[in-house]
């Protein structure tokens, strides 16, 4: 039996770490696509700890379908618990019989406990999971109807009481192994995205950086435009107004690109003063339109915004069409640098892309 109960122990971890690793690592579009298959991977869970079901004398047997029952409700509350329940109570009453209804009490008292332990617990639950000693308790409440059944069909009170003390650390021991396997990975993923945000976000203003922008260059979408920007005489900000002054202004000016730009594109600091945008699904005309936009917008906004309103902050810019993601860059810098000598405070185009005067 307990060789058995090890098997049952090792599929329930199995089982929740193949869970865990799916919802971290599949993207799906809507938050209830996420609910619908953290539901059907935690009920499936169930089925298959009951073909891996421990048989006891007198043809009984016990399982452990009610810890993934229990940690549904641990996570998502009641609505989950009896989610992940009711194929199972469906089933067990298919089965018919006096055990099929047993489980059926058993199960609906499984959800009705862990939903209160949640409500005391309010909404650490989800986190940080239940202190380890709760579900031992709330298994052995749980576990009378089994408790009855195993009488009824094993006719031996010393096999039943066992038996059901058995599943019951079994059950205790499984919800906190699954519960702290869920956990780990839970803060695995948000350190991961921490990391990840250390690695592509620029801390200042917020925008993604250098890395970030080179990994999109990477895969280029056909009719986007990159524009890269230089602040004028950005040194004399920062000798006016000191460091702080000047990240006020990059700040004032990330924001400004941010909203007017919009979901059209996607902001960059490159370094220093210099950002890039790309400009994502305009036709050329239109991408210099938004060009010329950003460059008036930010010699508008940015010293009111900056807290500085006598200061006039101008850009310059080089816009170019992004189909050669490897020389883009390039390109654009070039042409940055023709509108500093030009007089600054211009966005220089390529020929291919008709300059329309602002």
């Amino acid at each position: 039996m307990l060789n058995d109960l090890f098997l049952n122990f090792c599929v329930l971890c199995t089982v929740t770490l193949v869970i865990g690793w799916t919802l971290r690592t599949l993207v799906l579009p809507r938050l209830w696509s996420q609910i619908a298959l953290r539901a059907l991977l935690t009920t499936l869970s169930s089925f298959i700890l009951i073909a891996n079901a421990v048989p006891l004398q007198g043809g009984a047997s016990l399982d452990l379908r009610a810890v993934p029952v229990a940690l549904a409700t641990i996570g998502g509350g009641g609505p989950a618990g009896v989610t992940v329940a009711l194929p199972l109570m469906v089933y067990a009453l298919w089965q018919g019989g006096g055990a099929g209804a047993v489980q059926v009490l058993h199960l609906a008292l499984v959800v009705g406990l862990f939903t209160l332990l949640r409500r005391r617990v309010s909404g650490s639950a989800q986190t940080r999971g239940v202190p380890w000693w709760q579900p031992f308790v709330l298994f052995a409440g749980a576990n009378v109807p089994l408790a009855l059944g195993a009488l009824l069909i094993t006719q031996d009170a010393s096999l039943a009481v066992a038996s059901v003390l058995l599943i019951t650390a079994a059950q205790g021991i499984g919800t906190v192994a699954a519960q702290t396997i869920v956990l780990t990975e839970l803060r695995a993923s948000e350190q991961a995205n921490v990391l990840r945000d250390f690695a592509y976000t620029d801390k200042l203003t917020g925008l993604g950086n250098r890395r970030a922008l080179d990994e999109a260059l990477a895969r280029p979408v056909p009719g986007t435009h990159l524009l890269l920007l230089d602040l004028d005489h950005f040194k004399a900000v920062n000798d006016t107004y000191g460091h702080a002054g000047g990240d006020l202004v990059l700040k004032a000016v990330a924001a400004v690109l941010r909203e007017v730009v919009g979901k059209g594109g996607q902001v960059y600091r490159f370094g220093g003063e210099e950002f890039a945008v790309l400009l994502c699904g305009l036709a050329p005309a239109q991408a210099v339109a938004l060009a010329q936009d950003l460059r008036r917008q930010v010699a508008q906004q940015v010293g009111r915004r900056a807290g500085l309103p006598r200061l006039l902050v101008t850009l310059s810019a080089g816009l170019v069409d992004l189909e050669d993601g490897a020389t883009a860059l390039e390109r654009a810098d070039t042409l940055l640098y023709r509108a500093k000598h030009h007089g600054r405070n211009r966005v220089e185009v390529e020929p291919a892309v008709p300059l329309r005067a602002g």
